[in-house]
């Protein structure tokens, strides 16, 4: 469980709007004062939060760190092992290695992470899908078929809502903090495998998981 749905319920009844400069140009204008309030997403150095502007995979990484542990020092996490060789001194590199550690990324492959590319909707998607307990190797989140997978489970647990993205769309920080906003609230779908004793055929459900259980 993401440790700071108990702290979101909470500030939503007690954060005021955040001043800032651009406001009238946010669109998830809760989502971005939840997501300013709780320290995931701050405004710039000018006062403004920049709605427009574009996540990077290192600070998708950052985010996911504090919605999982809250404001802790990621720099405890530098001497985490990963086969990643991009990182190294990379101002987020604590927070890209707890996020390996967990799961969350993989990287692109031959020790690659490419921690300024912008992030997309399906890589955001991913990351978030785990930190919220998804298993990606049970999911499918890895081979040929890994987008596809990861768009099922994140229209089923409706991070996509209230967004109009594409799987390849680079992601906002206003929709960056609408989907977070949204994995926060969401709950687990659990993959169900039912077998058909006559044809031996095996079909999967995807139901919605009330109980606060990781998949396994």
């Amino acid at each position: 469980a993401l440790v700071l749905a108990l702290v979101m319920s909470m500030s939503l009844v007690t954060i005021s709007n955040a001043a800032f400069s651009d406001a009238d140009k946010i669109e998830h204008k809760e989502a971005v004062e939840v997501m300013n309030a709780l320290g995931v997403i701050n405004g710039m150095p000018d006062g403004s939060f920049a709605p427009d502007g574009n996540v990077t995979r290192a600070e998708m990484a950052k985010m996911i760190t504090i919605i999982m542990l809250g404001d802790i020092d990621a720099a405890a996490f530098k001497g985490t092992a990963t086969d990643l060789k991009d990182i190294n001194g990379h101002w987020a590199e604590g927070y890209i290695k707890y996020c390996y550690s967990q799961g969350v990324i993989a990287g692109k492959g031959n020790g690659i992470f490419d921690p300024n590319a912008n992030v997309t909707a399906v890589e955001a998607a991913k990351m978030l899908l785990v930190a919220i307990g998804y298993n990606a190797t049970v999911q499918g989140y890895v081979g040929s078929q890994w987008s596809i997978n990861i768009i099922r489970d994140a229209q089923l647990s409706k991070l996509f809502a209230d967004l109009s993205v594409t799987s390849t769309k680079v992601l906002t920080r206003d929709e960056a903090a609408q989907m977070i906003y949204n994995a926060i609230n969401t709950g687990i779908i659990k993959k169900t495998p039912n077998w058909n004793s006559e044809t031996g055929v095996t079909t999967y459900q995807y139901v919605k998981q009330d109980d606060d259980v990781n998949l396994l």
